[in-house]
């Protein structure tokens, strides 16, 4: 009797072991889909600061980078 039960207990411990396991797997997959969205995020304003620093889309009322405001 005593090894059917170390039996059932060990096949209990790989249950809960394998959903452990299935939880994780998961959660690093939706962990991993935030981090390309924030990578991808971080790309595309570091594009647009490229743009800004190099003097691009600047419209007509833009102030360039280097010159005081005129409250100065």
């Amino acid at each position: 009797m005593l090894e059917a039960e170390s039996i059932a207990e060990l096949q209990s411990q790989l249950t809960h072991l394998e959903r452990h396991i299935a939880e994780q797997d998961a959660e690093f997959y939706q962990l991993a889909k935030r981090v390309d969205a924030l990578t991808q995020l971080v790309q595309t304003q570091k594009a647009q600061l490229s743009i800004l620093s190099s003097g691009g889309l600047t419209g007509a009322g833009d102030m360039p980078a280097n010159e005081k405001p005129p409250h100065y």
